[in-house]
C-alpha cells in the first residue's frame, strides 16, 4: 500500500532532502512504523497537537499516544529520536519563559502571525513561567475532539503545570471575546482547578491586535479572581 508514494518521497529525501517540509519529514519518519497506512494525516496531527517540530520530540511518550493513530511503539520511537537530538544539542537548547504579559504577547504574536485558519493554542508552564508543553489545534471548528474535557484533563494529569495560558484567533473577526469564548474559558478554568493547575490567561488574537483576559480584568469579571 502506497508503495510508489513512499519510494517517490525516498528518492526525494535522497536527492533534494533540504527540500521537504517539516509535516514531509514526520510523514516518513513514520514509514517502517506505520507500513501499512498513510503517514500524511498523521504527520500532521503531530505538528498541529504540538505546534512544531521542537514540540512534537518534546513530547512524552504517553502524550504522543494522545494523537489519533499514534501507538505506543511508534511513540517510543519519536520520543528516541528527540531524546537523541537534546543531547546533541546539549545546553543549546532554547527555554520558552512566559513569565510576563510582554512575553506572552510576543509569543502568541509570533505563533499567529502567519495563521489564516483558526487555531487554538494551550501554553502550560512551571511556577517560573519556563514553557513545559504546547498543545495546538487548528481549525477548532473541524477538530473539537482536541477541546475535550477528557484529553485536556489527561493532558494536565500528564505534565502537571503550575499554570496555563490559552490563545486562539479569529481569523476574519475582531480580537474581541464572544460569549462563547467566556464560556470555554469558564469550563477551562474548573478542569484546571481539578488538577492543581491555575489558568493565567486567554488570549484572543486578530490581525496582529491581542485581547487578553487578564489585562483586561475579564477574569474578575466572571469571577475568578
Amino acid at each position: 500500500m502506497h508503495e510508489g508514494h513512499r519510494e517517490r518521497m525516498r528518492r526525494r529525501l535522497f536527492e533534494h532532502g533540504s527540500s521537504l517540509t517539516d509535516h514531509e519529514l514526520f510523514e516518513m519518519l513514520l514509514f517502517e512504523h506505520i507500513p501499512r497506512k498513510d503517514t500524511n494525516p498523521i504527520a500532521h496531527a503531530l505538528l498541529d497537537s504540538f505546534g512544531d517540530p521542537a514540540g512534537v520530540f518534546a513530547a512524552s511518550p504517553r502524550l504522543l499516544c494522545s494523537v489519533a493513530g499514534i501507538g505506543p511503539r511508534t511513540a517510543e520511537y519519536i520520543y528516541l529520536v528527540g531524546q537523541i537530538l537534546h543531547r546533541l544539542r546539549g545546553d543549546e537548547r532554547k527555554l520558552v519563559s512566559l513569565s510576563s504579559f510582554g512575553e506572552v504577547r510576543s509569543h502568541v504574536r509570533r505563533r499567529f502571525a502567519d495563521v489564516a485558519v483558526e487555531r487554538l493554542e494551550v501554553y502550560f508552564t512551571e511556577e517560573d513561567g519556563l514553557l513545559l508543553c504546547t498543545k495546538s489545534v487548528t481549525d477548532i471548528r473541524r477538530d473539537e475532539v482536541a477541546l475535550d474535557s477528557r484529553l485536556f484533563g489527561y493532558i494536565l494529569g500528564e505534565v502537571h503545570p503550575s499554570g496555563v495560558i490559552v490563545a486562539h484567533n479569529h481569523p476574519s473577526g475582531s480580537c474581541e471575546p464572544s460569549a462563547e469564548d467566556d464560556v470555554a474559558f469558564t469550563r477551562l478554568h474548573a478542569l484546571c482547578r481539578m488538577y492543581g493547575a491555575r489558568l493565567n490567561d486567554s488570549i484572543i488574537y486578530a490581525g496582529g491586535e491581542l485581547y487578553s483576559y487578564y489585562r483586561e480584568g475579564r477574569i474578575g469579571q466572571l469571577g475568578f479572581e
